[in-house]
């Protein structure tokens, strides 16, 4: 089957005129190369040359005691036999000994001995420049006593 004819309205009519044509652009312009480089800025540090350092003042040396007329004793004697010292201790009947070292350097030798009845002890302290002298002192101390008789 046929379908009737459509029939179309005219277009309106525009008037015809010349398209847009956006511009063009030209190629950009090369700057002119100088004939010499540009000349270079100083460069500024915030920082201060190096001193130099300063020579090392001599050390200082103290003259020995002995050239100021200061007696020395020795702290400790290196020949100290403490085996045998302990063997005196039991010797001599010590019940128990105590060796202090004191803040100024000495030191003291304490030792408890037995007296004539069993529940009675004698203490003998002796303090020294050093733990062997000490010791020595109160043993001579402690055999200066009468040992009691079992």
């Amino acid at each position: 089957m046929f379908a009737p004819p459509t029939m179309t309205a005219p277009l309106p009519s525009m008037p015809v005129g010349p398209a847009f044509v956006p511009p063009r652009r030209s190629a950009p312009a090369v700057a002119a190369v100088p004939a010499s480089p540009p000349r270079r800025q100083p460069v500024i540090r915030a920082q201060a040359p190096e001193e130099p350092k300063p020579a090392r003042p001599p050390m200082l040396t103290l003259p020995p005691p002995e050239q100021l007329g200061v007696a020395v004793r020795p702290t400790d004697r290196a020949d100290a036999d403490w085996t045998a010292l302990h063997a005196r201790m039991r010797d001599l009947g010590v019940l128990s000994f105590r060796m202090d070292k004191l803040p100024n350097g000495r030191a003291r030798f304490t030792c408890w001995m037995p007296l004539d009845r069993p529940e009675l002890t004698r203490r003998i302290e002796c303090e020294a420049a050093s733990e062997w002298e000490a010791a020595q002192r109160g043993l001579r101390e402690a055999a200066g006593m009468s040992r009691p008789t079992p």
